[in-house]
């Protein structure tokens, strides 16, 4: 059940540890005295293979889910694209403005996640889904902003669209007046993915996620290209199909929800009267974690607005090394939120060990793909660049990013994973102040100074932006996970987080 390895202890004192249980049905004992004298082998625990099973098995769908996610963007894009160049930049102005605000809006309703997973872990069965309900009414409220600042999107695009065509521009307006009608939906289908993963549930988001993307295409071909009697809408047809994949997504994930049969028989049938006291401890954890999502997303997005002043080639291999890095980084964030459900589980469960192996696997085990995916980045970016393009000048600014997002795979993904960890406990709002630090005091500052020569004496074009991004993502994973690790060892302070369901 568990993976050691023979440390040969040189100091004393040697360290003790009480023979029991640690984690699930896990032991380790060793006899009092064990290292007392200079050269005696200790065993020491490095990695629990029965927890990073249940990781792997909580994780796997959602990197499924995650994975048909950017495959339905990659539709967006390839099928706006095909209808001409001036639709994609269109679609792309208008995601710019529409994706961090989602982001925001799905953030602060998955705070219910580890809500559930806690009371889940203390006992409650199924009963625990019932807080979730609550967040239809958040669900309702920010659905509401969203729209409103959505809608009024042409304002910013007017700023951010210098040099773009008329019909970009006309197009994203319309798809950001098409997509906010989806809005309601997404957000009944967030709140059903975070009851039903806080449950230990993550399955239903990939079957959904299968469906609807076939749905997308099928959707965006009707109303991008014209057919079945539809008029042909180029770009802005994207927006309305996204707005009706949401609406179908809400009611495919209720339907799969009910055939699961894992929550309450009455779930959806009981009175929804307005529980201030649930809705505010949901709003507790759910906002920073919706501004750290969004937190980060604009600095990517200023980051990709300030690289187009070099030029068409930077831009385009620029979204290269994103796109890449976004690939690589679904694993980690599939199992941070993996971590986040286990966590929540083991300290709704007065396990606070378990929760601590939890995390320490997690990080582990992401260290070792962390590392597997910088050698294969280092050794194949010029291949991998090629793939995206044929433009040898791209490739060649392409393959210089992939360098730098080699090395991001350690902090990048660590701090992902010390995230999701945190959120088991509950803990969010420190974590929030980290990440608003990371990328807007240092990544940022330091990728505007240096990429545009405000530091040095030159320019350093889009390598200073990246370097400012390692920056902001280096103080990230060392101050996320150095709050892992103390609230992991600090019982009074997981009650303090944990409140009312540990009493």
């Amino acid at each position: 059940m568990i993976s050691e390895y023979a440390v040969r202890r040189w100091f004393r004192p040697a360290v003790y540890i009480e023979p029991g249980i640690i984690g699930d049905g896990a032991t380790v004992e060793l006899p009092r005295g064990a290292g007392d004298r200079c050269g005696d082998v200790v065993r020491v625990k490095i990695l629990d293979i029965h927890e990073l099973k249940k990781l792997l098995r909580l994780g796997g769908p959602i990197v499924a889910a995650s994975l048909l996610h950017m495959a339905i963007n990659v539709t967006d894009i390839v099928m706006s694209g095909q209808y001409g160049s001036s639709d994609l930049a269109g679609v792309a102005l208008a995601v710019a403005i529409a994706g961090p605000i989602t982001a925001l809006l799905m953030g602060t309703i998955s705070g219910i996640t580890p809500l559930v997973a806690q009371k889940f872990g203390a006992g409650g069965g199924p009963s625990s889904a019932y807080l979730g309900r609550q967040g239809i009414w958040i669900g309702i409220l920010i659905s509401g902003i969203a729209i409103v600042l959505i809608a009024n999107g042409h304002r910013l695009i007017s700023i951010i669209a210098d040099g773009n065509s008329d019909n970009a521009v006309a197009t994203s307006i319309g798809y950001l007046e098409s997509v906010i009608w989806g809005l309601p939906a997404l957000s009944i289908y967030s709140v059903l993915r975070s009851t039903s993963e806080g449950m230990g549930h993550t399955k239903p988001a990939m079957i959904v996620g299968i469906i609807m993307l076939f749905l997308n295409a099928g959707l965006n071909y009707v109303f991008i290209f014209g057919h079945l009697g539809v008029p042909e809408l180029g770009g802005v047809g994207c927006g309305v199909a996204t707005a009706i994949v949401n609406w179908c997504a809400a009611i495919t994930m209720i339907v799969v929800v009910q055939v699961s049969a894992f929550l309450p028989v009455d779930f959806f049938k009981r009175k929804l009267p307005v529980d201030i006291s649930q809705i505010r401890e949901i709003l507790i954890v759910g906002v920073p974690i919706g501004l750290s999502i969004f937190a980060e997303w604009g600095v990517f997005s200023l980051v990709a607005i300030c690289l187009s002043r070099f030029g068409e080639a930077v831009v385009a291999a620029h979204s290269i090394a994103l796109n890449i890095n976004g690939l690589t980084f679904m694993i980690p964030h599939a199992l941070g939120m993996a971590a986040a459900i286990r966590v929540g589980h083991q300290v709704g469960g007065a396990d606070n060990m378990g929760a601590k192996i939890t995390g320490n696997t997690t990080v582990r085990i992401i260290l070792v793909y962390s590392g597997v995916m910088a050698i294969l980045l280092l050794l194949l970016n010029s291949h991998i660049a090629a793939l995206y393009t044929n433009d040898t000048q791209v490739q060649t600014i392409a393959a210089s990013i992939i360098i730098f997002v080699a090395v991001y795979q350690f902090i990048d993904n660590t701090q992902a994973t010390a995230l999701g960890t945190l959120r088991g406990y509950k803990d969010t709002r420190i974590p929030l102040v980290f990440v608003l630090v990371a990328y807007w005091t240092i990544a940022l500052p330091i990728g505007l100074g240096l990429g545009f020569g405000w530091i040095l004496e030159h320019p350093m074009g889009f390598s200073g932006f990246w370097i400012g991004l390692g920056a902001g993502l280096l103080f990230a994973s060392l101050s996320l996970n150095f709050r892992r690790l103390r609230v992991a060892n600090d019982d009074k302070r997981i009650r303090a987080l944990s409140g009312s369901v540990l009493g």
